[in-house]
């Protein structure tokens, strides 16, 4: 129709393969940063401009993630890729572009997948597809391509063996190939011709700097997971990473800031306290508190420090529940002067764990967490002892044995200071169930 105004540069072969790949639905399990979004967008676009009057959308796990991926996004974003001239119409409020033959592409959030029901569409892409409530597929998108024949683009990062897992082996033809750098992997189901899958690594398309400086900050489970596409199986222990090699003898500096990670369980509640050093914590010290409140949490550390020389990291949910009778837990720790850290929602589990993995033992050997053995046993028990779910969850029946909220503590602290990033961008992504 026109030419467009961003073309696509150096694409890799899996890249351009995939690019032009026909198959009507095509499960895309690549790095981050590796262009896997802009080139699927890129083809919703394509679509539009050559079939006049369609209906395509672009949809991501949140109506919040959508509008920056697609809208507003660098790369994928719409008023970025789609030609001024093919434009008749465009609604920032709810979010599509109509064009001057007709076709339409809108950007939804998929929190409320009913948002696409009503009308059939000819096509759609979907990014961070592990993220999306897994009886969406069958129940919402599925059924809304089956008049029009429609296609679907379904990519993201994996999030452990989740239903995302079941769609790439689907994909797959039931086993997954394995991924080569620079040649990156292609398989199709035989059985169900519709279907097909793509992988390439990250490292095919970033520069060797940036592969260094990310395998310096994640553990070698989740570099694999988010660099490389990797379906992981995380069942087991969640802190793997940890061993005697985090294990050292350390002491509270009286001259240094105490840095308190905070869990608002009530029995017990528990706290970590630690110096930061650069990019390491060091931990010398814990607090259990049995059958407690937040009003004896700040009592006991107020007694302990000067709360001016403390940077407490809690537990965010703090800042609305009401744990106790006459305030909220954030509100306490406030009125008794300590400083307080926090963000405006936790991180999901997954990627507090994976942010405290990476310091335990990063990719390139690298260990940025030690705890003194002596005086911090409990922490260390909780670390030892977690177990994750294949999903990725933390395993909640572990609470009866009061495993699971001290170390929450220190994830708090970590992931604050330390947070999961992809290119300067905090992994905090999805609706996974939070703490």
């Amino acid at each position: 129709m026109v030419n467009l105004p961003l073309r696509l540069h150096d694409l890799t072969p899996i890249q351009k393969q995939y690019y032009h790949d026909k198959h009507r639905f095509l499960v895309v399990s690549a790095g981050r940063r590796s262009r896997k979004t802009l080139i699927g967008a890129r083809r919703v676009l394509l679509a539009a401009l050559e079939n006049p009057g369609k209906r395509y959308f672009l949809a991501a796990p949140t109506e919040g993630q959508a509008k920056a991926i697609f809208w507003e996004g660098p790369h994928a974003g719409l008023l970025r890729n789609v030609p001024r001239i093919c434009i008749k119409k465009t609604n920032a409020t709810n979010l599509y572009v109509q064009l001057l033959n007709g076709a339409e592409i809108h950007v939804v959030g998929l929190d409320k997948p009913a948002r696409i029901e009503g009308r059939p569409w000819d096509g759609c892409m979907i990014t961070e597809m592990a993220d999306i409530k897994p009886q969406a597929w069958s129940e919402n998108i599925r059924p809304v391509l089956s008049d029009t024949n429609g296609f679907a683009i379904l990519d993201g990062v994996p999030e452990g063996r989740n239903h995302y897992y079941d769609k790439a082996l689907y994909a797959a033809g039931g086993a997954i190939p394995p991924t080569i750098p620079l040649q990156g992997a292609y398989a199709e189901n035989l059985s169900d011709p519709e279907w097909a899958f793509y992988s390439w690594f990250s490292s095919d398309v970033l520069s060797a700097g940036e592969i260094a400086a990310v395998k310096r900050e994640l553990d070698e489970r989740t570099y694999r997971q988010e660099y490389e596409g990797s379906f992981e199986g995380e069942e087991g222990r969640a802190y793997y990473a940890f061993c005697e090699e985090n294990l050292k003898i350390v002491q509270r500096d009286q001259n240094q800031i105490v840095h308190v990670g905070m869990d608002f369980n009530v029995d017990p509640m528990t706290a970590v306290l630690c110096h930061v050093c650069g990019d390491t914590i060091y931990q010398w010290g814990e607090v259990w508190l049995k059958n407690s409140n937040t009003y004896e949490m700040a009592r006991y550390l107020a007694e302990k420090f000067n709360p001016r020389q403390c940077v407490i990291y809690p537990d965010s949910t703090g800042q609305a529940r009401e744990t106790n009778a006459t305030a909220s837990d954030m509100k306490i720790l406030k009125d008794s002067g300590f400083v307080i850290r926090a963000h405006s929602v936790n991180p999901r589990q997954r990627d507090r764990v994976n942010a405290m993995n990476g310091r335990f033992k990063s990719m390139d050997g690298s260990r940025r967490f030690f705890i003194n053995p002596n005086t911090c046993p409990k922490t260390i028990n909780d670390i030892n002892k977690a177990e994750i779910m294949p999903d990725g969850r933390l395993n909640k029946d572990q609470e009866k044995q009061q495993i699971g909220h001290i170390s929450a503590a220190l994830g708090y602290l970590v992931s604050y200071l330390f947070p999961m990033r992809a290119g300067g961008v905090e992994l905090y992504r999805g609706n996974d169930e939070r703490r």
